[in-house]
């Protein structure tokens, strides 16, 4: 029943992904012709919004796991000389049983005393896992293997094309809105010489586009968010499918809560990535709409309280303790 659901969600991301390709260039598309039509541009706006999404989408499907893991650092393990390297590589060896994956590349940050682990990759077949050399010293082999199991299911459902293209996708957003604001200030700047009704078409143009492109960029980050949230939590509920052991993974969580889970090498855009926020911002532990709004993990009590279901103001008055 478990491999069912598995392959399920993995369908589900596929569509998804599609479906979310095609929403994007529509939406690019139509963005471009909006303008057009606002100032009879013939398609010249619409050819160039739709050659970004290509771009984006285009960067987002055949980014390799190799782009990811050299901006962090990681180095391949190596089993026949570190004996905690050979375990990590047995645990797993013995997921992709249970998964039905292929053996992954397993990756560690080297010298890296945080507790965190992340999956990438966007292809089953070339993904890779890495580890911190802190969660490597920290954590026991039940809750490591609790970790990699969360990260196989990551690799399994396809999380990672879905959540790359959606990155793409705000991506796309963010170079609209750095040319409509460049154009934006560039008109200000017209001399007496300068025609004054094409420079107040221009400060039109570029008002109309810097505004839609920053409502459909906050909503995508928004989108963004809560798509990584929902991800994690399934993720959690997958590696207790895989592993039939809810407790090496709320532990191991419990030992990130506790300890400290950032990651130097990370920034902004691999945050998502990893099982808990490498960049520690506070937003991630709240509660609320504010915090509902831009927070990549849900908070770690409220994970492990699913885990072990308890309520969550238990769990929290535990780890506070």
């Amino acid at each position: 029943m478990a491999v069912i659901q598995f392959y399920a969600e993995e369908r589900k991301n596929v569509a998804k992904s599609v479906v979310l390709i095609l929403f994007f260039t529509v939406l690019m598309g139509g963005f471009g012709y909006l303008v057009d039509r606002i100032f009879d541009w013939g398609y010249w706006a619409t050819t160039i919004f739709l050659i970004i999404a290509a771009i984006q989408i285009l960067v987002g499907v055949l980014s390799g796991p190799s782009v990811v893991l050299s901006s962090v650092g990681a180095k391949p393990i190596q089993p026949n000389a570190n004996p905690e390297h050979q375990q990590l590589q047995n645990i797993v060896s013995e997921l992709s049983i249970s998964s039905g994956l292929k053996p992954v590349k397993v990756y560690h940050l080297p010298g890296d005393s945080s507790i965190n682990a992340f999956a990438t990759g966007l292809k089953k077949d070339q993904a890779a896992i890495c580890v911190t050399d802190g969660l490597l010293a920290s954590l026991d082999r039940e809750e490591t293997q609790g970790v990699l199991a969360h990260e196989m299911s990551h690799i399994h459902n396809r999380d990672m094309l879905y959540m790359t293209l959606l990155s793409a996708i705000l991506g796309a957003m963010v170079i609209v809105q750095v040319i409509a604001f460049t154009a934006l200030r560039g008109s200000f700047s017209f001399s007496d010489s300068d025609d004054l009704g094409g420079c107040l078409t221009v400060l039109l143009i570029s008002l109309v586009v810097a505004i839609l492109s920053s409502l459909f960029s906050l909503i995508g980050r928004i989108v963004v968010m809560a798509v990584s949230r929902q991800r994690e939590y399934l993720a959690d509920a997958h590696a207790v499918e895989f592993t039939r052991n809810p407790f090496g993974l709320s532990r191991a969580l419990r030992t990130i809560a506790c300890g400290e889970a950032t990651v130097k090498q990370a920034n902004i855009a691999t945050a998502h990535l990893f099982i808990a926020d490498p960049l520690n911002r506070q937003v991630n532990e709240r509660e609320g709409w504010w915090a509902n709004l831009f927070s990549t993990h849900p908070p770690l009590y409220q994970r492990i309280a699913r885990l072990e279901a308890k309520a969550p103001e238990q769990v929290l008055q535990e780890l506070n303790r």
